[in-house]
């Protein structure tokens, strides 16, 4: 896959990282664009919990990471539109469903100051993104 692991954390180095590859590539520029500043918003959520920000500044990159991909799933539903994607309907669904767990790892962790939360918090966004762009993102990029 394309991320890097660390099996023994030391401060300071990355836990995980997003690597950019054209294995995450849908083809679609646009979309490769927003993919690419996701990933780079979750590696700067990393590098602070790694580095043990302040929690308001490990809450601040998490809410605009929620908002970009509030933003960046708003774009490729209008983007469905055009494209008269038969899937679309299932698609924002899977939308919302990410939506709602990048709301919970938010409320869940608003208050806690311990890193270990924030780093599971932090590869489980990894996670979603990684697999949604895997599993369903290039479902409409091979039809498009």
């Amino acid at each position: 896959m394309a991320t890097e692991i660390a099996s023994v954390p030391q401060v300071g180095t990355p836990i995980w990282k997003i690597e950019w590859s054209e294995a995450l590539s849908v083809g679609i520029t646009d979309i490769d664009e927003d993919h690419k500043r996701f990933a780079r918003l979750v590696n700067e959520l990393n590098r602070s919990i790694v580095d043990r920000a302040q929690l308001p500044e490990i809450r601040r990159r998490l809410q605009m990471i929620i908002d970009d991909a509030v933003q960046h799933f708003e774009h490729e539903e209008r983007l469905f539109k055009e494209w008269q994607y038969a899937d679309s309907q299932n698609h924002a669904a899977i939308h919302a469903q990410i939506i709602g767990k990048l709301h919970s790892i938010m409320s869940s962790n608003v208050s806690i100051n311990l890193n270990a939360p924030w780093i599971e918090a932090g590869l489980q966004i990894k996670t979603l993104l990684i697999e949604h762009i895997l599993k369903e993102d290039v479902k409409y990029a091979r039809s498009y």
